[in-house]
């Protein structure tokens, strides 16, 4: 079961929980909402520290697997935005629907979704454009690539 902790303006739970349901057939519960870390914020880039956002969850181990929407923009040492991280020390994923915004937003938010629970799976990035595991470097790049994982990456999931 992976808890979904929500920092947005909107509901996510229920798209949210079809996504992860459809996907990746793992059952989802809503946990109270998360107030994203001062100390996560860059005032100079006016971004949220990824990995800040993520450590502020792990204190809580009641599930498997954490998932963490938050609508500010992050950022990664070395990176200049991401949608979305996961460390799967912690099994703690964000994802932002910052830069997901737009009439697409379901369809993006599965497929970064995706992408960082299945790294918490143990899955690497994948040099297939079209694969879920294609490392999304911009808005472009994650409206291409689908939902499901190339043949490659499918058996590597497998074997885990």
């Amino acid at each position: 079961m992976i808890a979904i902790h929500q920092q947005t303006g909107l509901d996510l739970f229920n798209p949210l929980q079809e996504i992860l349901k459809k996907h990746l057939n793992l059952s989802a519960a809503c946990v109270p909402s998360i107030d994203v870390p001062a100390n996560a914020r860059d005032p100079l880039r006016n971004q949220y520290n990824a990995n800040a956002i993520t450590h502020a969850i792990t204190a809580s181990r009641k599930f498997d697997l954490h998932l963490v929407v938050v609508d500010v923009d992050l950022y990664a040492p070395g990176m200049n935005f991401i949608f979305g991280q996961a460390d799967p020390v912690s099994k703690t994923a964000v994802v932002s629907i910052y830069r997901l915004a737009g009439t697409r937003l379901n369809e993006r938010l599965a497929k970064e979704v995706v992408h960082e629970i299945l790294h918490l799976l143990g899955l690497s990035h994948c040099p297939d454009s079209d694969c879920i595991m294609y490392f999304s470097n911009t808005i472009a790049d994650t409206d291409r690539k689908k939902v499901s994982l190339c043949n490659s990456c499918r058996r590597k999931l497998e074997a885990l």
